[in-house]
């Protein structure tokens, strides 16, 4: 039997996660009838299941329990697997959120079923192609039939490919939405969270998850220059399941660092909200850490997220160590407090995707 829906939102990872939860919500509160189905790209329960009970977020109506043996295996089979939902289902519109490969993947199956496809989060640039991230970006923005953008930045880099300026619409940050909802939550949560870490002094967060940052030379410079601060400062790393592999396999030096499980989301942001200094190569992050004026500083040579440089909340400084050392010595030195008032960073991004898509 076929059954009709409004919408499918496709999520993958817990960054997906995050941005679905608020739309997710508001198109059920309007009654709409959504089908939302998890790929399982991440597969970790550390990375994934958890953060369904911390936002508060139902269970999703289909897991596809994704391969993860390699990620071309992974992407051929969550097309293959869309589509066939997809053609055997009335789906008027679907949705997509971020640069993952579930996202690349539900958008072609989208195309290939000739449905409506809206990316959330669209226009977002590095300008480096040998990011699949990136790639991804591109590609899913290519065929999206309306485009979201969290920034004017966004906007004007889909204007610059010369995307019709009709399919595009600044709605701002829909992370901000599910983070400002938390944020008492996050704060509340903060004391007990210390206790459980046993975080005793001021503290850094660290987070390093991208493939290209996986290599003997890269990890050594970063904790060789944190490793300075100890002194004054604990460094906790939660650290993805890849991270950790790799620092175990290659023997890589990091006893000054409290390398700790994944957090959920709640914990995590705690975690940041309490935290003197981020050092991260998330692109999320940034963002996070510039709504709650929290320093950060990205460990890669770019970024696609340059409104929060443009704030002042984070700057990109690469990966040679003495670099890293004096960068984290100029936020130590800073007496600069941030207030940030990004347009349509407001915690109400989902109202004005629903008024887009339906009003």
């Amino acid at each position: 039997m076929i059954k009709e829906y409004d919408i499918a939102l496709v999520v993958g990872t817990r960054p997906n996660f995050v941005k679905a939860a608020p739309l997710l919500k508001k198109l059920e509160n309007k009654n709409k009838k959504v089908l939302f189905i998890h790929t399982g790209q991440h597969f970790d329960k550390t990375m994934s299941n958890n953060i369904f009970t911390d936002l508060n977020m139902r269970d999703a109506d289909l897991n596809l329990n994704a391969p993860t043996d390699s990620q071309s295996n992974q992407f051929q089979f969550i097309v293959k697997e869309l589509i066939n939902i997809f053609i055997n289902n009335k789906i008027e519109k679907i949705g997509v959120f971020g640069d993952v490969t579930s996202t690349l993947a539900a958008s072609i199956a989208a195309k290939e079923s000739n449905i409506y496809l809206f990316h959330v989060e669209s226009g977002l640039r590095s300008k480096n192609l040998t990011m699949p991230e990136e790639r991804n970006r591109i590609m899913v923005d290519a065929i999206s039939d309306l485009l979201l953008v969290p920034s004017e930045d966004a906007l004007d880099n889909l204007l610059d490919e010369r995307v019709p300026e009709h399919k595009i619409h600044n709605v701002g940050n829909i992370m901000i939405d599910t983070l400002s909802e938390n944020k008492s939550k996050i704060i509340d949560n903060l004391s007990n969270l210390k206790s459980d870490l046993k975080i005793i002094k001021p503290y850094f967060v660290m987070t390093l998850h991208r493939p290209s940052n996986l290599s003997d030379t890269i990890l050594n410079n970063i904790f060789e220059a944190v490793e300075k601060f100890t002194k004054d400062y604990q460094i906790i790393l939660p650290a993805h399941p890849r991270l950790k592999n790799f620092i175990n396999e290659k023997n890589i030096s990091h006893s000054s660092i409290n390398l700790i499980d994944p957090l959920s989301y709640i914990d995590f942001m705690s975690l940041v909200y309490g935290s003197k200094l981020v050092l991260t190569d998330s692109g999320g992050i940034q963002e996070e850490t510039t709504y709650l004026g929290i320093s950060c500083l990205t460990l890669r040579e770019e970024t696609e997220r340059p409104i929060t440089v443009t704030e002042g909340t984070n700057k990109v400084i690469g990966l040679e160590k003495e670099n890293i050392i004096n960068e984290i010595n100029n936020v130590l030195d800073s007496k600069i407090s941030y207030e940030t008032n990004i347009k349509y960073w407001d915690g109400e991004t989902s109202d004005r995707i629903y008024e887009i898509l339906f009003d």
